[in-house]
């Protein structure tokens, strides 16, 4: 691999409006050249290479029970897959300020112009929950080897869907489109929209978010990856129940595996015995060996 850093900010991070704004950063950490901080909201990318961003946030709310969003803009578009929604705020235990936080990421590559290219780490609030701020807010970012090159790293993908899609009990997320597929080692079609065919003997690190409505009141959710149908038990994500069938959860989860000889099939599962109405759904891959 090359560069990486982490960013982050523990208190003061920012106010969050409507329309949306950037979180504020620091220098925590910084190898290398290709990623740097400008001022204190605008992460610096070299051109012609594939990244991976990982972030999480914290938030402050006025009054509980509304939910912030959060996405990662290239050059002031939206990544594709790197959107997040918070959980309702809520008051912890011996406090007095209603909190939530998200989580989110995605693997993309930059263009050759501008360059350098422009990452920012964008909030937005409700219009009823005024007084929104980041509270704190981590962003790793790390250079997957230049998408040209030969290192096994460069076999990477960022697989992504929206929309209301009823999947059914125990059965696979079906997702849109690819928006990033470098290299030989991982391979999705939109003609078999559950499956994510990977090489044979490698060793892969997937990440994922999804958001889900669960269509039934106090229903928690599960969901896990597969490999050729057998559950990645450190994959596992649990969005918690609602008090309503229609609001929105989510949850994120990864796992570090190796696959076998032959065909592996990798699926998204939706391991209730419930159908679950999934708003998006989003998987980032590498192949790490």
């Amino acid at each position: 691999m090359g560069s990486s850093a982490n960013f982050g900010c523990s208190a003061g991070c920012g106010s969050i409006p409507v329309n949306g704004a950037p979180a504020m950063l620091s220098v925590i950490v910084q190898n290398g050249t290709s990623i740097r901080l400008q001022g204190m909201t605008n992460i610096l990318l070299d051109a012609s290479k594939a990244y991976l961003v990982e972030y999480n946030a914290d938030f402050t709310t006025a009054s509980s029970d509304h939910i912030i969003a959060t996405e990662l803009r290239l050059n002031g578009k939206l990544i594709p897959g790197s959107q997040s929604f918070s959980f309702p705020t809520t008051i912890p235990f011996g406090q007095n300020t209603p909190t939530a936080n998200a989580t989110g990421g995605a693997i993309f590559n930059t263009p050759s112009s501008p360059n350098p290219s422009i990452l920012q780490l964008i909030g937005f609030s409700p219009v009823e929950a005024s007084g929104s701020n980041f509270s704190g807010v981590n962003v790793r970012v790390t250079e997957i080897d230049n998408f040209a090159s030969a290192g096994v790293t460069r076999n990477n993908a960022a697989i992504f869907s929206y929309g209301y899609e009823n999947v059914g009990p125990v059965s696979p997320v079906p997702f849109l489109a690819a928006k990033v597929t470098n290299g030989s080692g991982i391979t999705f079609s939109a003609s078999n929209r559950t499956v994510i065919e990977l090489a044979p003997n490698a060793t892969y690190f997937a990440s994922y978010s999804f958001i889900e409505s669960p269509l039934m009141a106090n229903l928690s959710v599960l969901v896990q990856l597969t490999l050729n149908g057998i559950p990645l038990d450190q994959s596992l994500s649990v969005a918690p129940s609602l008090a309503d069938g229609v609001s929105r959860s989510g949850g994120a989860g990864s796992a570090v595996f190796n696959t076998g000889p032959g065909s592996n099939k990798l699926q998204l599962m939706n391991m209730n015995v419930q159908e679950i109405k999934f708003v998006s759904a989003n998987i980032n891959i590498i192949q790490i060996g």
